[in-house]
């Protein structure tokens, strides 16, 4: 049995990056202005208010982004059209990490969604034909719908801890995404299958430095699986959190991205 390493990871990047769209190329890599949150901004999964647009395209993690701000809010929108980015998002999360004044907490607010209890496994949603398509329009709409809707339900059934660490009044370091600490998050596809979530965190518990009271630098990591990935007959599984093992597939470049988290760092300040 063999440890899967990013170095690994890394010579497969190349092809991993292959799929990269017109509209992506055009967006920055990380996100350089401060963006002040729209009035009728809501965290529901959706980009309604943003008009599908974005401010980064992130090469490294393979996700769109927007970091925004209220007066009193955080907000993340990220949002994926690749299948295996999806797959990997849903089963692993992705993990904002915020670092406002290294002197009162060095290691930062870590926020992540989704998350899931030890014994909880991921839900999985088949991307690739989720419906056998036909001839007639009106009938691949309908199905395109009722497959929307019906994952959609599933994920709002599912999807309901949000990780947060770095924060000691938060000891179990989880919250329910009914919390009334104030954070939010929550997850829908759309009609075409692509992947949107949304975070809100409250602007009270990031740590601000005095000589810098409205930037902080922070991290945005698509996770890999919480357990330690190995290799058995080129095949990838690990050890989940109730001791059982769970298998990834064979150690192609889509599962090896899978297996290995992908992340970037960049600086923020709020919008006034």
């Amino acid at each position: 049995m063999k440890k899967i390493t990013t170095k690994n990871f890394k010579l497969l990047l190349p092809a991993l990056l292959i799929t990269i769209t017109a509209t992506a190329q055009k967006l920055p890599k990380v996100q350089t202005a401060s963006v002040f949150a729209p009035a009728d901004i809501k965290v529901d999964g959706k980009t309604t208010e943003w008009n599908n647009k974005f401010q980064a395209f992130n090469r490294t993690t393979e996700v769109y982004y927007t970091l925004s701000n209220s007066a009193t809010k955080l907000y993340l929108t990220v949002q994926s059209n690749e299948r295996r980015i999806i797959r990997k998002i849903i089963s692993n999360g992705v993990t904002l990490t915020i670092v406002a004044d290294p002197k009162q907490n060095k290691n930062g607010l870590a926020v992540t969604f989704p998350a899931y209890g030890k014994t909880e496994r991921p839900p999985y949603y088949n991307l690739r034909t989720p419906y056998d398509e036909v001839k007639d329009t009106t009938v691949n709409n309908a199905m395109a719908d009722s497959v929307m809707n019906t994952y959609n339900a599933d994920m709002s059934s599912r999807l309901k801890i949000i990780g947060v660490i770095g924060e000691p009044t938060i000891p179990d370091s989880t919250l329910s995404v009914f919390n009334t600490e104030g954070f939010k998050a929550a997850a829908k596809f759309d009609k075409k299958l692509t992947f949107t979530f949304e975070l809100a965190i409250p602007l009270s518990y990031i740590k601000f430095a005095a000589d810098k009271p409205g930037t902080f630098k922070y991290t945005l990591q698509v996770n890999g699986p919480p357990g330690e990935v190995q290799s058995d007959n080129n095949r990838l599984y690990y050890i989940a959190g109730d001791g059982s093992r769970v298998n990834i597939g064979y150690a192609g470049p889509d599962n090896l991205g899978f297996a290995n988290p992908t992340s970037f760092s960049a600086e923020y300040t709020l919008a006034k």
